[in-house]
């Protein structure tokens, strides 16, 4: 396989081919990459070799060669097995070029297992970068098509040596990889928030060749509410609906206020749109500088300049979680919530909060509650 093109190359192993090949046409006709779909026994060393990306189906059922095999060892029994072999088998072909690899997968509850069916969790728990879901309704062919794209580039675009020695070139690289403006008046406080965060800038970026920061962005910021928001979060934080912000977010006069704070870096897009924390506040701060930290004077100011966003009256409204830790699409007010610690929740990311009448139906959320008498 030649590979010529400066476009990210990702490698899919499937046992059915042909059954991918609307989702190869659909990645095709985008244009953002170069895809090849194959056989587990059609892989080829200079396509493992050159892929930014490697995405192994979950089930492999069709192999007669794996099922002729004479020592267990031989046989792999799912993609977790393969993936595990082709990542030690590409790093013996060049152990200089960054790779992340993925299940592409219709049954993401059996690789889950005992998890909650979220891709961050299930890939951490897997030792993979993620774990796209075929069939999943949170998006379309041409959705997943995206954002296997975007994965794809982003670890494409890691620096060819990441300069993990000094503190100053780390930090560099990362707001680099971040697009972290020092021109924005609230980049200092953008990267103080970074930088409580932990990434993993230096020995450990430098030992992965970037792939830390990659999967540090995908299990541990994006996910969560840190010194990236997503829009629940910031109509939260703005207190006004979901569904409003959602709509009016694209519009000219909510770009004109809050349009700097967008997040444009790597994975912008990957989980949904996010925004930069310390963007947001000042952005809020200067739409009523004499009254910072009013409510009332932010929502007269907003009410103005955009009239589509619906103001809360509630002095504080939380984003909650719904059943398999889903964020709902309705905020809550304080009187209804639960604090909920879910294991893998970042001790550097805002709290997270469930509807006290949805824990009887969601055994995962009542597990995790706070007890409040017991704090």
């Amino acid at each position: 396989m030649t590979n010529p093109s400066t476009r990210p190359f990702v490698l899919h192993v499937d046992d059915e081919p042909d059954d991918l090949r609307t989702w190869e046409e659909e990645v095709r006709r985008q244009g953002l990459l170069d895809l090849e779909v194959c056989h587990p026994q059609e892989i080829g060393e200079e396509s493992l070799r050159n892929a930014s990306l490697v995405l192994v189906d979950f089930r492999i059922q069709h192999w007669s060669e794996r099922a002729n095999a004479p020592a267990l060892a031989l046989r792999p029994p799912n993609g977790l097995a393969v993936l595990t072999t082709l990542q030690e088998a590409a790093d013996e072909l060049d152990a200089t070029r960054p790779r992340a690899y993925a299940l592409y997968t219709a049954v993401i509850q059996d690789v889950a297992r005992e998890l909650v069916h979220q891709p961050h969790i299930v890939a951490r728990a897997h030792n993979l970068d993620w774990v796209f879901e075929k069939n999943g309704a949170a998006d379309s062919v041409e959705g997943r098509a995206q954002r296997v794209a975007e994965l794809a580039n982003a670890v494409a675009t890691l620096p060819k040596d990441w300069p993990g020695e000094k503190s100053s070139t780390a930090t560099a690289a990362l707001h680099t990889w971040l697009d972290l403006q020092k021109s924005a008046p609230w980049s200092d406080a953008a990267a103080r928030a970074v930088r409580r965060c932990r990434p993993p800038i230096h020995e450990f970026a430098e030992h992965t060749l970037g792939m830390g920061v990659v999967r540090w962005a995908l299990h541990k910021i994006l996910p969560y509410p840190t010194f990236l928001l997503d829009d629940a979060h910031l109509a939260a934080r703005l207190r006004v609906s979901l569904s409003s912000l959602r709509v009016s977010s694209e519009s000219h006069e909510f770009a004109t206020l809050f349009g700097l704070a967008k997040y444009q870096g790597k994975l912008a897009s990957f989980a949904g749109r996010r925004w930069w924390r310390a963007g947001v506040e000042h952005a809020i701060f200067e739409a009523a500088p004499e009254s910072p930290g009013d409510i009332r004077a932010l929502h007269d100011v907003l009410k103005e300049r955009i009239p589509g966003l619906d103001c809360q009256a509630a002095p504080r409204l939380f984003p909650v979680l719904g059943k398999q830790f889903n964020t709902k699409d309705d905020l809550a007010t304080e009187d209804a919530i639960v604090e909920v610690r879910p294991d893998d929740w970042p001790t550097f990311a805002d709290e997270a909060w469930a509807l006290r009448s949805d824990l009887e139906d969601a055994p995962e959320l009542k597990a995790v509650a706070v007890d409040v008498e017991e704090e």
